[in-house]
């Protein structure tokens, strides 16, 4: 066990001794980064094109999670026409529509949570004010006046 500290030791030192790590490398310059400047309203545009994209591909999620719903509820009056064509007594009744109802809540909550889980609508760009042009007043000639 000695023995094994002493070579630690030794490594450690001659590590540290070592002029490679005496000697500092320059540390290399941050890379510019791709950061595009734009007027404002080439800005407002970029924004533009991407809330209407954003909308876009809410809308078509919307759409989903609404054809999902749908047939949801398209299953459960199906199912529930089924059981009621084959009930005989009013409890089987009774259970059948309570059936129906119970799968429409709960397409109405996995409805409403999938569009929950979409976030808040986007929010549409503001349009950059215009910018007000003052016309410098006009220099007299002096002398003639016509």
């Amino acid at each position: 066990m000695d023995m094994k500290k002493g070579i630690v030791a030794g490594v450690l030192i001659a590590a540290l001794a070592s002029p490679s790590l005496a000697i500092a490398e320059p540390t290399p310059s941050p890379s510019p980064t791709s950061t595009v400047i734009r007027t404002p309203i080439e800005q407002y545009k970029y924004d533009r094109e991407v809330y209407l994209n954003e909308v876009k591909a809410r809308d078509i999620a919307i759409r989903q999670i609404n054809t999902a719903f749908k047939s949801a509820i398209e299953r459960a009056t199906q199912d529930y026409k089924s059981a009621i064509a084959t009930a005989r007594t009013p409890d089987q009744k009774v259970l059948a529509n309570s059936a129906r109802k119970n799968a429409i809540t709960a397409a109405i909550s996995q409805r409403d949570a999938a569009i929950a889980a979409l976030g808040d609508e986007p929010t549409p760009p503001v349009e950059p004010a215009k910018s007000t042009r003052f016309k410098a007043p006009k220099e007299q000639t002096k002398g003639k006046n016509r």
